[in-house]
């Protein structure tokens, strides 16, 4: 069965079946798929349902009777529950369905798996370094994408404290995402007088650093080396600063992927919730108390900060020798996490298809 399920034919007509483990040259249209043995079609979720980014208009009255396998993709971060009634509202029967995020509450059911697609594709287009300067210039790299709540609050300390002059920080108005256009009102009470810079790039960074001369969304792919290498430490804003809803997106794949030591703003429990799939933090050197604060989301980000303050008046070179065995193991991790997944996928497929 391994064997024929690296040459079998599978329909993809919205996102590549590549997520679920076959090749690109395994991808056929619609009538050569429906001729196999086995008829197999990988597809978004939401396929069907205008006003969704993955609507296909084309595909929307698909026949989902007709395959032996139905494999559903889903990027975001929409709970398991949500996307289960959506599949069972479409009358597929034998389906399989890749989820990105990880909702409070929620047992994956066994024909459900997790994949931080955000995290492990951008593996698929950088090439591992082993660069580990013990000489850099600068403190903190802050690449903060898209104006969210944690973000400004970021700035804001990060403005208060100085620290921004030592540091290499953007807060661009070039990404699509964000989820406000001004300082919310329990961030912008820490701050009375101050003002988010935004949009901001910092005079530290030389543009000959960047990944790309046009930056956009598209540039959450690319792993900044030259401004790893002349910063010590990560300020790690991932796209959720609240709620209950674990996701791993590309920046805490670039932080695993670079050995970073970093220090997380976002929800509550997510640091905890990392260490469940093999990866290890910074515990023994901080104080990550602050991944326990779920009350009041500006405490935490206010702990976190005592944090980044800590490390500022720490010998860096020695510091990161210190934990640097820590993000060896991190950065293998990530290679074998993936692995890992991808292995478990291709058990489900061959156990649905017996």
């Amino acid at each position: 069965m391994k064997n024929w399920l690296s040459t079998a034919k599978v329909h993809s007509p919205g996102y590549d079946a590549t997520h679920w483990g076959f090749d690109h040259a395994q991808v056929v249209d619609l009538n050569t798929a429906l001729q196999q043995p086995i008829r197999i079609v990988s597809l978004p979720v939401y396929f069907n349902r205008p006003g969704e980014f993955s609507y296909r208009p084309e595909y929307a009255d698909i026949d989902l009777e007709q395959w032996d396998l139905i494999l559903f993709v889903d990027i975001e971060f929409r709970s398991q529950t949500e996307l289960v009634n959506w599949v069972e509202s479409t009358g597929a029967q034998n389906w399989l369905l890749s989820v990105a995020g990880l909702h409070a509450g929620e047992t994956l059911l066994p024909n459900v798996i997790y994949k931080p697609v955000w995290s492990f594709n951008f593996l698929h287009w950088s090439e591992p370094k082993q660069d580990f300067p013990l000489q850099r210039e600068f403190l903190f790299e802050c690449l903060c994408g898209a104006r969210r709540k944690h973000r400004d609050y970021v700035m804001l300390a990060m403005l208060k404290s100085g620290l921004i002059d030592q540091s290499i920080v953007t807060y661009r108005d070039v990404f699509v995402g964000g989820d406000c256009t001004s300082t919310p009102p329990d961030v912008q009470e820490q701050f009375p007088n101050l003002s988010v810079p935004w949009p901001y790039v910092s005079p530290n960074l030389d543009s000959a650093w960047e990944v790309r001369a046009t930056l956009d969304n598209s540039v959450s792919g690319l792993v900044p080396w030259e401004i790893y290498n002349r910063t010590w430490y990560s300020v790690l804003v991932e796209t959720l600063g609240y709620g209950t809803t674990f996701l791993m997106e590309e920046k805490i794949g670039k932080c695993l992927f670079g050995r970073r030591l970093f220090v997380h703003f976002g929800q509550a429990h997510w640091m905890r919730r990392l260490k469940t799939f093999g990866f290890e933090t910074f515990d023994s050197i901080l104080d990550e108390t602050y991944d326990t604060l779920d009350i009041i989301d500006v405490e935490r980000y206010a702990a976190a900060f005592d944090q980044i303050q800590w490390l500022s008046k720490q010998n860096h070179p020695a510091l990161l020798q210190k934990v640097r065995p820590i993000l060896d193991h991190n950065h293998d991790r990530l290679f074998r996490f993936k692995l890992d997944v991808e292995a478990h996928m291709n058990q489900l497929i061959l156990g649905y298809l017996k």
